[in-house]
């Protein structure tokens, strides 16, 4: 008896694993027109094709101007099934969602997207997406930066000005304080950067959770490196031996790669060409700059001659860096969908290459005629010389201001073609958030980047994103797609989306963390014709 109630259960499960197939969901095998397709006349129909028969419940077609009409369907249990289409379908993209049983009896639904004549968008100029970043920080943001490079510039530059050339000797409190006001606009940033990105203002200064996630941004592990670099320029400036010129060159080192690793290069390709350039460029910045004001000080010395020989044997090798490195950057930016000097960006960077013009220009005066002279013990030529050293001093200022504006204008490379504003949008949700950008915000063909992030805005590595897309209409089935990972461990993309009709959009964002994990944001945009 128990043998054969054994066989009988066996029996059961290997009926139910071979049925297993019939009962599984029903799924679109293809359309004509193709989900996509760009079609020269209006069809007659729509044509489906299913894995298996299928009972169409209802159908709906939404239109260019956002229009939702319901379409008749044929009755009956089919594989394939034709969906007519109203006669004079205009211009544009049109979304055709249905509903279907399938065998098992559960309801599936989906949509197809196809164009007639010409795909939706673009027909009117719109808004251009803005060249600057204007939050209740910026300004904050604009003034710490400007403190950072300027306290960094002429801090650790005279700590190497000292360890390679001359000791600073009384001028060494001064470079201290250059440090110290370094050191407080590096600290301070961190907080404000996880301000900004919730969109908070200064009171959130108090607010631990900011501090948090500017510490998880690359802002502020830029500033917890600055940090670094700052703290081994001040111990080298008072080292002594042959610990100076290490710690001078570490403290260097590390100062630039906390601005290299917090700056727009480090989204730019190739990226490890491009982050060796910003390093290079700011790390001769630094010793171009920093030297001016320890120079000055020495031109009162009665050993300045052999001083200002030593430094005039580096320091053309170092500008040429400066500009060079300077050049090769801003170079990649005319290669963007915009005109350069058309955005921000641009004006901050005529404002910088019309000074570092003018810094040139002294640089050729001071090699080609005062150093020669100062150093054959010229007297009037060694008080010119002091006059033009200040006056670069207080043009690297000047510099360091027009560079400070670019933390709030974002490069042309990474801005959309004129006319074309980005929608940008936070969706919040209980176990995670995803910042996404759609571009350009107007109907048709648009690209969507999603990149997830926990809580507390560190990133958050998932493994795959499906995005779902549906007018705000009654029973009208979503555009689904999924994304595709591109750059690091959370940027996504979704490509092949055409949003056929203005108005308001509902969005649904499910991201798959791990194989037991999955949660789901929503939100809703409106996007214009």
């Amino acid at each position: 008896m128990m043998r054969w109630l054994a066989s009988l259960v066996f029996a059961v499960a290997m009926l139910e694993l071979s049925s297993a197939g019939a009962f599984a969901h029903a799924y679109l095998v293809e359309s004509s027109p193709a989900d996509g397709d760009l079609v020269k006349q209006a069809p007659h129909a729509l044509e489906v094709l299913f894995n298996e028969p299928v009972e169409i419940v209802t159908a709906s077609l939404v239109g260019p101007s956002g229009e939702v009409n319901r379409l008749n369907v044929e009755s009956g249990k089919q594989a394939r099934v034709r969906i007519a289409m109203p006669p004079g379908l205009s211009e544009g993209s049109h979304l055709v969602s249905y509903r279907v049983v399938s065998d098992d009896g559960h309801v599936v639904s989906g949509s197809v997207v196809f164009s007639i004549g010409r795909v939706s968008g673009g027909g009117q100029a719109g808004q251009e997406e803005p060249t600057i970043i204007v939050s209740a920080l910026s300004p904050t943001l604009v003034l710490a930066r400007f403190l950072l490079l300027t306290g960094m510039a002429f801090g650790v530059g005279a700590v190497l000005f000292s360890a390679f050339l001359t000791p600073v000797g009384a001028a060494r409190g001064l470079v201290l304080c250059a440090l110290a006001i370094a050191g407080v606009a590096a600290f301070f940033s961190i907080g404000l950067q996880g301000a900004d990105a919730h969109g908070q203002g200064l009171a959130a200064l108090n607010d631990r959770a900011m501090w948090r996630s500017g510490l998880r941004l690359p802002q502020g592990v830029g500033a917890l490196i600055a940090l670094a670099g700052l703290a081994f320029a001040a111990v080298g400036l008072f080292a002594k031996g042959r610990a100076t010129r290490p710690l001078a060159l570490l403290a260097l080192a590390l100062c630039a790669l906390s601005l290299a690793w917090a700056g727009h290069a480090r989204s730019w390709r190739p990226e490890g060409v491009m982050q060796g350039l910003a390093i290079l460029h700011v790390m001769s910045a630094i010793c171009w700059a920093g030297a001016l004001a320890p120079l000055a000080a020495a031109s009162v010395r009665k050993d300045f001659a052999p001083v200002l020989q030593r430094f005039s044997a580096f320091s053309a090798p170092v500008y040429l860096a400066f500009l060079a490195s300077g050049v090769a950057l801003a170079t990649t930016q005319f290669f963007g969908p915009r005109e350069v000097f058309a955005t921000a960006w641009g004006m901050a960077l005529a404002a910088k290459l019309a000074v570092v013009a003018i810094v040139t220009l002294f640089a050729i005066l001071n090699r080609t005629l005062f150093t020669s002279a100062v150093i054959d013990g010229d007297a009037s030529a060694l008080k010119l010389l002091r006059r033009s050293i200040r006056l670069e001093a207080a043009f690297a200022l000047a510099i360091f201001a027009a560079a400070s504006l670019w933390r709030i204008t974002p490069p042309p490379i990474s801005l959309g073609a004129p006319n074309e504003r980005a929608f940008q949008i936070h969706i919040h949700g209980v176990q995670a958030m995803a910042s996404m950008t759609i571009r350009p915000a107007r109907v048709g063909p648009v690209q969507i980047r999603i990149e997830p992030k926990a809580i507390d805005l560190s990133p958050l590595r998932v493994q795959e994103i499906d995005l779902f897309l549906t007018p705000d209409a009654p029973d009208i089935a979503p555009i689904q797609r999924k994304a595709r990972l591109v750059s690091g461990p959370n940027v996504w993309e979704v490509e092949g989306v055409t949003v056929p009709a203005p108005g308001v959009w509902r969005i649904r964002v499910d991201l798959l963390i791990d194989d037991f994990d999955r949660t789901r944001l929503d939100a809703v945009i409106s996007l214009r014709p």
